[in-house]
């Protein structure tokens, strides 16, 4: 999720990302900040917790160990909006579990 930045609707690159992630590219309506509020919050948290709470020594370090905090992100760190759950709670039907 974006907001309507020419730099994420004119951008090859962000759109080959988006693709070779399989991912849709959801944007923002026009006069809407509350839910740009959504993306703003991540960003927020993401430098709170990852970016700046440790010194790195170089940024392919830091590169590296965003995968794992992405994954404590969604499966471990409690959010107030789910209960004090992780993310990963709320999904039902995970891959490979299928009955």
């Amino acid at each position: 999720m974006s907001d309507r930045a020419m730099a994420y609707r004119n951008t090859t690159a962000f759109k080959t990302q988006l693709a070779g992630a399989g991912a849709r590219h959801i944007l923002t309506p026009p006069y809407t900040p509350r839910w740009n509020g959504k993306a703003e919050r991540f960003i927020q948290t993401l430098k709170r917790e990852w970016a700046y709470a440790h010194a790195w020594q170089s940024s392919a370090e830091r590169a590296r160990a965003l995968r794992s905090y992405i994954r404590t992100y969604n499966r471990r760190r409690p959010h107030s909006s789910s209960g004090d759950r992780p993310p990963i709670s709320r999904v039902h039907n995970l891959y490979g579990q299928n009955s």
